[in-house]
């Protein structure tokens, strides 16, 4: 009786544990946080100041970021693909936890960090397609920082400010010249955004 008894307590401890070692591997994993981004861009012609300066709002945003072995490319733009700025590194030069403040590179000087390349899409009205401002055709001043990389979640979070110094005008038709001459300045952040492995 005695054995029968310790037998069955034991089976009884064996269920427990069990079941509290299910209970543990069922768990819902913790949701991931929701990516946020903001994009603010100016305008200013050189040639008497005037300002063109728009600021959207969090809901007309998307903002992206995918790895190769590689690099390492940020993104950020209006829903609407209007225009948009984008951030493109050597990912082998980069310490595992990618933090860290970044030079941009320009026509003037490639040997920095990170590539930039700033695009606008011109209305039907003006002849339509896109005006595209890379860095290695424009003088670029500016940083790309990333301020957190949570590699557990593949979470990419920091901040950008990139100065197109001379740049064409984005707001005339293609035909139009000569352009009047501006600097165009963007600036934002991007928090929590999913890091996305591409071939």
């Amino acid at each position: 009786m005695r054995q029968n008894t310790t037998l069955s307590l034991l089976l009884g401890l064996t269920l427990a544990f069990t079941a509290g070692c299910d209970k543990d591997d069922r768990e819902t994993p913790e949701p991931l946080p929701e990516p946020a981004v903001t994009y603010s861009r100016t305008i200013v012609y050189q040639d008497n100041g005037q300002h063109r300066d728009t600021t959207f709002q969090a809901p007309q945003l998307k903002g992206f970021v995918t790895q190769t072995a590689e690099s390492l490319a940020v993104g950020v733009e209006p829903t609407t693909n209007t225009e948009g700025i984008g951030f493109e590194l050597d990912r082998t030069k980069l310490s595992a936890t990618l933090t860290g403040t970044y030079t941009l590179k320009t026509l003037r000087d490639r040997t920095l960090d990170a590539d930039v390349s700033y695009y606008y899409d011109l209305p039907e009205s003006l002849g339509g397609g896109t005006v595209i401002y890379p860095s290695s055709m424009q003088h670029v001043t500016g940083s790309f920082a990333i301020s957190s990389y949570d590699a557990k979640r593949q979470l990419l979070s920091g901040t950008y400010t990139a100065t197109l110094t001379g740049a064409s005008d984005p707001h005339v038709a293609y035909s139009t010249f000569p352009k009047r001459r501006c600097d165009i300045t963007v600036t934002g952040t991007f928090t929590n955004v999913p890091v996305r492995p591409v071939q």
